[in-house]
């Protein structure tokens, strides 16, 4: 865990100086895609200024020490220096245990035998409806403690286990509650139509009511910034996903979605054409589509240890998304199906699963991550103007990210300006 440091810095004012590497990972107004998604922008013995909890000045550790001299100053010598860790695809709100599926699919089981045993996400909403605000909460904060050791500064966190109008506005409630209780800045993200139901209502039906009475009532309610929404073989279709994005880009609230995680779904065309910031998970997206649609700033947002949790018989072909020129994100898919909640673990497997190259995957767990959730004009990149976030890490280069694996790297956390060291 994480303990406050410097407490004479309570006004966001700091030095980081003498990083080994200062990984800028500038931000040059689009996601980065293509060769530029290997590109970290490092400077050794570099350093950043931070006052006021922004970045006022980027450079070597001798510019800065002697143009701002006036703070509070935390010694990175010896450290790699990143843009805070964005975790950008999470669902921590949720009860019930699902580690006996784990098991199963081990064994052999498919996911529609799990489902006919009592598992699977229809499980976790019954569980989750059945629990207390106090046990929601309690599970919420529990997942923020760990996903912080992490590194992280940043996270989106999803609804989806409630799948009624009155359920997702008081997750999302409970959501923000636990928001007060932890340093991260926490990003609210509508998942109303994450599964089909399976108590008898139609998946038309249900996407009418996401349409027409929950989106309202969650724009109504003032929280989240996004919609987040499955385009998936058994639960809805890609006109019944466009019927919902329409309605969300009329109300104004950007949109993300899953796609293709478990078949071919047609959700990663559906994702671009709808204009989508993100499209989640696409581990069974055919090559011929990724090849199809091309270049675009939809980000594609991958999860290896998902996919390696999950027993699948292919992996999104990450490789070929990049040559694509599209752009990626790496992310834990931190759920009730399995607890992943380290963002770094997550930057070294996607270096062995999807042959990343460290610079790809930490610019997946920056910026690409935070244009992911709509977040890129003021974190993701060590730029003058944005957040004083920073991710610090106990070794010399960024590759270092992809050969230490599952290694507690993460020795210390900026946030605008506020150090929190690893008591480790």
């Amino acid at each position: 865990m994480f303990k406050r440091v410097l407490a004479e810095n309570n006004s966001g004012n700091l030095n980081v100086i003498h990083a080994s590497s200062l990984a800028r990972v500038r931000d040059r107004g689009v996601p980065r895609k293509g060769a530029q998604q290997r590109e970290l922008d490092i400077i050794e013995d570099g350093a950043v200024a931070v006052r006021g909890g922004r970045i006022i000045a980027v450079g070597s550790t001798e510019y800065i020490s002697e143009m701002y001299d006036d703070a509070p100053v935390f010694d990175a010598s010896g450290k790699t220096v990143l843009p805070g860790l964005v975790e950008c695809h999470s669902h921590p709100v949720f009860a019930g245990n699902r580690h006996w599926e784990y098991v199963r699919r081990i064994e052999g089981a498919s996911g529609s035998e799990i489902r006919a045993e009592g598992g699977g996400i229809w499980s976790t909403i019954i569980n989750t409806r059945k629990a207390s605000d106090e046990e929601l909460v309690s599970n919420i904060l529990k997942g923020f403690r760990q996903i912080f050791a992490g590194g992280v500064t940043t996270l989106e966190v999803k609804s989806g286990y409630g799948l009624d109008k009155d359920g997702e506005l008081r997750l999302l409630r409970l959501l923000k509650e636990a928001a007060g209780q932890t340093e991260m800045d926490i990003v609210f993200t509508f998942l109303g139509a994450h599964i089909a139901p399976q108590d008898g209502q139609t998946a038309a039906d249900f996407i009418a009511c996401v349409k027409n009475e929950m989106l309202p009532a969650v724009l109504e309610q003032g929280i989240a910034s996004v919609q987040d929404l499955s385009c998936e073989i058994g639960d809805f279709t890609p006109e019944q996903a466009i019927e919902l994005i329409e309605r969300s880009h009329e109300l104004g609230l950007p949109v993300r979605v899953h796609a293709d995680a478990s078949s071919n779904s047609l959700g990663w065309r559906t994702a671009v054409e709808g204009k989508a910031l993100s499209a989640d998970h696409l581990t069974y997206t055919p090559d011929s589509e990724i090849e199809s649609v091309g270049s675009t700033d939809t980000v594609a947002v991958l999860l290896p240890v998902a996919e390696q949790f999950y027993l699948d018989e292919r992996k999104a072909n990450g490789r070929l998304f990049i040559e694509n020129e599209v752009p990626v994100a790496v992310a834990t898919d931190y759920c009730s199906s399995f607890q992943a909640t380290s963002l770094p673990l997550t930057i070294a497997e996607a270096c062995s699963w999807f042959r990343f190259t460290p610079a790809e995957a930490v610019v997946g767990a920056t910026l690409n991550a935070a244009y992911a959730i709509g977040k890129h004009e003021d974190r993701g990149s060590i730029d003058v103007g944005k957040r004083g976030d920073l991710t610090i890490f106990d070794c010399e280069h960024p590759n270092q990210l992809g050969t230490a694996i599952g290694a507690p790297l993460v020795e210390s956390v900026v946030i605008e300006g506020r150090v929190f060291q690893s008591e480790k």
